[in-house]
C-alpha cells in the first residue's frame, strides 16, 4: 500500500503566520472573565445587526429605500438584544472557546430558533396591529440563519488557533489507530490537541472493508486489520494504538506480531471511560492479557442493580482476589451496607481506602475467621445480611497438597460455617464460589471445594427460605501467584519460566469479567443450582509462556519443564461425566443439571464433615484424607498430601 503524498509547509513560515493571532489570544484569554464575557455579547450584538443588515441588501438588491432603515435599526438592535439575552439563557458565554464543539453549536442553534420564531411573531404583529411591518419576514429568516453561521464560525476560531499552537515542528511518532468507532475518534481528537504526547495520527484502521477510503476528522481509513503488515509498512509508521474493545484475539495476534517484526510500537487504550471521567488518557502497553482476550461480556446492569440495590451484603474472603473484585463491583450498584470479612487485616485495610477513595461510604470492614463459628454468628446477628457470597477459601494447589488439614479446615468447615449461618439468620441468597478443579478433584483443594459444593446443596434443604447456588469457573488473570505474574517475575528476574508440561492447558478468565459473571449468576439464582461460566477457548501453558517472554522483549529467557505438581492435571473440566449444562438468560452462564440431583443423605454428610474436621484438627492428615474420599467418591488421590516439597519458582 502506498504512503499519501503530504504538503509541508515550512515551520518558520508557519510559525510568523499565525504568531499575531496567538498574541491577540493569550492577552483574551488573561483578560478578567467579566471583560471576556462583555467582550462576546458585544462581538455576537454586532454580528446579528450585522446578519440583519446584509439579510436586507440582499433582499432589495442593494437598493434599500430609506423609510426601510428607519424602522429596520430599531428592530435589528432589539433582535440583538434578543440574541444575546437566550445566549446567555442557554450557557454559551460559560463555554470555554478553544473546546467549543457540537454541544455548542446545539446550544446556539437553540437560542437562534427561539430568537427567530419569537422576531417573527413581533413583525407579523407589528403588521397586523400597525399596519407596517419593521423587516421583510424573509430578512427575519436569511438574516437569523446568517447570524447563525457567523456565531458558530467566530467559536471555532479560538479552537483552530489553539490547535495549530500544539502542533510542533519537531519529529512527532507517526501513529495508526486501530478502531473508528467512538473510542478510536475520540482518543484522535485528544491526541490532536495534547501536544505533550508527541503524535501524529497519519490514519485509521477498520475492521470493516466499507470504510476504507473514507475520512474520519479529515484523517483517512488506510486500511482493515487483515492489511496491518502493509499500513505499516506503508506509511512508516511508528507506533500503532488499539482503540477498539471488539478487537478479537486473532486481530489484537495479527497486530502485535507484525509490530514486534517492525519494531512499531503497540499501545492499547483501556476504556473511553477514563477520558469521559477524566479528560486525559493514559495508553499503556500491550500485555498478555490482550492477547488472551474473548469477546467483551455483557452484563445486565438493571438485573444487577435490582438484585443489589439496597440490600445489605457480606462478602467472606474480602481480601483475596475473587473477593476484592466482587466488593469493588458490589459497592457500585448501591448496596445499603457492605459488610466485607476475612482475617487478612492488611488486605481489608487497604480494600477500605480504595472503596473510600471511590466515595463508597457502606463499607463495614471486620476481620475475622470462617472457621471461628462463634466470630460468624457474631457478624450475622449484628448485620443481619441478605445476600452473602462467600469467596473466603485457600486455592494453591501444590500448597494444599501440603497443607491438607488446614485445606479442610478452612474450605471445608469455613463453608459449612457460613452457609449454615446464611439460612439460620435468614438471609435471601447465598452465592458459593466454587472452581473447576472440583470436577473429578485430583488433589485436597479440588476435594475441599466439591465437598463444600454439597454442604452449599444440603443446606438449600434444611434452610428452603434461603436461596442457595454455587458458581464455578476456572483460572482468573492477573489473581496472587496464578501463572502470568508468576512468568512476569520469572522473565523479570532473567529466567528460566518454568512450565510444568508442554501440553498443559488452562481456561483463563480476566477478575473483573469473572466476577461480573458471579453476579449475573447470582442475580438469577432462584432456587439450588451450580453455575458454570463459558470459559472460552482453552490456552496452552507452554504459548502464554512464549508470547509473555516476545512481549517483554526478553528473547534470551529459557523454559524449563519441570513435570507435573502433587494434584495437578494436564486438562482442566468444567463438569464431571453425568452433568448437563443448560443455557440460561445470559450466554456465558450454565446451569447444571445432574443425572442424579438426589443429594447426599444429610446426616451421613454432616458425620462425615463434624468426623473430617475433627481429625484435622488434630493433625491426622491420614484419617482426614480418607473422610475426604468417602465424602467425595471421585477424588482419586494418588499419594498421601504431605509428602511432596514443591519446587522453588514453580508456577
Amino acid at each position: 500500500m502506498r504512503a499519501m503524498r503530504r504538503i509541508r509547509i515550512p515551520g518558520a513560515l508557519r510559525e510568523r503566520a499565525v504568531r499575531p493571532l496567538l498574541w491577540v489570544q493569550r492577552s483574551f484569554r488573561q483578560s478578567p472573565p467579566a471583560f471576556r464575557r462583555g467582550a462576546a455579547m458585544l462581538v455576537d450584538a454586532a454580528i446579528v445587526v450585522e446578519s440583519f443588515a446584509v439579510a436586507l441588501l440582499f433582499r432589495f438588491e442593494g437598493d434599500v429605500q430609506w423609510e426601510f432603515w428607519v424602522s429596520f435599526w430599531p428592530f435589528a438592535l432589539a433582535g440583538a438584544a434578543l440574541f444575546v439575552l437566550l445566549l446567555h439563557i442557554n450557557g454559551v458565554y460559560r463555554s470555554i472557546l478553544r473546546y467549543t464543539g457540537i454541544y455548542q453549536g446545539v446550544r446556539i442553534a437553540s437560542a437562534t430558533s427561539i430568537a427567530t420564531g419569537l422576531l417573527f411573531i413581533a413583525d407579523v404583529t407589528f403588521d397586523e396591529l400597525l399596519g407596517y411591518y419593521p423587516a421583510p419576514r424573509s430578512v427575519v429568516l436569511v438574516g437569523a440563519l446568517l447570524a447563525y453561521v457567523q456565531l458558530v464560525a467566530v467559536r471555532l476560531y479560538p479552537r483552530v488557533f489553539y490547535e495549530l499552537s500544539l502542533r510542533e515542528v519537531g519529529r512527532r511518532k507517526r501513529t495508526a489507530i486501530v478502531g473508528t468507532g467512538e473510542q478510536g475518534v475520540a482518543l484522535a481528537g485528544h491526541i490532536w490537541r495534547t501536544a505533550a504526547m508527541n503524535t501524529q495520527v497519519v490514519g485509521f484502521v477498520s475492521d470493516s472493508p466499507e470504510e476504507v477510503g473514507n475520512h474520519i476528522e479529515g484523517v483517512p481509513v488506510v486500511g482493515t486489520i487483515e492489511e496491518i503488515e502493509e499500513i505499516v509498512a506503508g506509511h512508516g509508521l511508528d507506533q500503532v494504538i488499539i482503540a477498539t474493545p471488539q478487537a478479537s484475539r486473532e486481530q489484537v495476534d495479527r497486530i502485535w506480531r507484525t509490530c514486534v517484526r517492525s519494531r512499531v510500537e503497540v499501545k492499547v487504550m483501556p476504556d473511553l471511560g477514563e477520558l469521559l471521567a477524566e479528560g486525559t488518557i493514559r495508553l499503556r502497553e500491550l500485555q498478555i492479557e490482550d492477547l488472551l482476550g474473548r469477546e467483551p461480556v455483557d452484563i445486565d446492569l438493571e438485573a444487577l442493580s435490582g438484585y443489589i440495590n439496597g440490600k445489605r451484603v457480606l462478602v467472606t474472603g474480602a481480601g483475596g482476589s475473587i473477593g476484592s473484585e466482587l466488593s469493588r463491583q458490589i459497592s457500585r450498584l448501591g448496596p445499603a451496607q457492605l459488610v466485607l470479612l476475612d482475617r487478612d487485616e492488611s488486605g481489608l485495610y487497604y480494600l477500605g481506602g480504595e472503596l473510600r477513595r471511590e466515595e463508597f461510604r457502606g463499607a463495614e470492614l471486620v476481620v475475622g475467621d470462617v472457621t471461628n463459628p462463634e466470630r460468624v454468628g457474631f457478624v450475622f446477628e449484628r448485620f443481619r445480611p441478605q445476600l452473602v457470597f462467600h469467596a473466603a477459601a485457600y486455592k494453591h494447589v501444590p500448597m494444599m497438597e501440603l497443607q491438607a488439614t488446614e485445606a479442610i479446615i478452612n474450605n471445608v468447615y469455613g463453608t459449612l460455617n457460613v452457609a449454615r449461618a446464611a439460612g439460620a439468620y435468614g438471609a435471601e441468597k447465598f452465592v458459593n464460589v466454587s472452581t473447576d478443579k472440583a470436577v473429578n478433584p485430583a488433589n485436597v483443594m479440588g476435594a475441599t471445594k466439591r465437598l463444600s459444593e454439597m454442604i452449599v446443596r444440603e443446606m438449600s434443604g434444611v434452610y428452603p427460605e434461603t436461596v442457595y447456588a454455587s458458581v464455578r469457573f476456572g483460572n482468573v488473570l492477573g489473581s496472587r501467584g496464578s501463572v502470568v505474574p508468576t512468568f512476569r517475575q520469572q522473565i523479570e528476574a532473567g529466567g528460566p519460566v518454568t512450565v510444568t508440561h508442554p501440553e498443559m492447558i488452562r481456561y483463563f478468565m480476566t477478575i473483573p469479567e469473572a466476577v461480573s459473571l458471579i453476579l449475573q449468576a447470582g442475580a438469577m439464582a432462584d432456587g439450588y443450582a451450580t453455575y458454570v461460566l463459558e470459559m472460552g477457548r482453552p490456552v496452552r501453558i507452554l504459548d502464554l509462556a512464549r508470547n509473555m517472554i516476545e512481549i517483554m522483549g526478553a528473547p534470551d529467557v529459557q523454559i524449563k519443564f519441570v513435570g507435573l505438581r502433587p494434584g495437578e492435571k494436564l486438562r482442566e473440566e468444567l463438569s464431571e461425566e453425568g452433568e448437563h449444562r443448560l443455557p440460561t438468560e445470559h450466554p456465558m452462564v450454565y446451569r447444571l443439571v445432574s443425572e442424579n440431583e438426589t443429594p447426599p443423605d444429610g446426616a451421613d454428610l454432616q458425620e462425615l464433615v463434624d468426623a473430617m474436621v475433627y481429625e484435622a484438627r488434630n493433625q491426622e492428615t491420614g484419617r482426614a484424607i480418607r473422610l475426604l474420599q468417602r465424602a467425595v467418591p471421585n477424588y482419586s488421590a494418588a499419594d498421601l498430601p504431605g509428602s511432596v516439597t514443591p519446587r522453588e519458582g514453580e508456577a
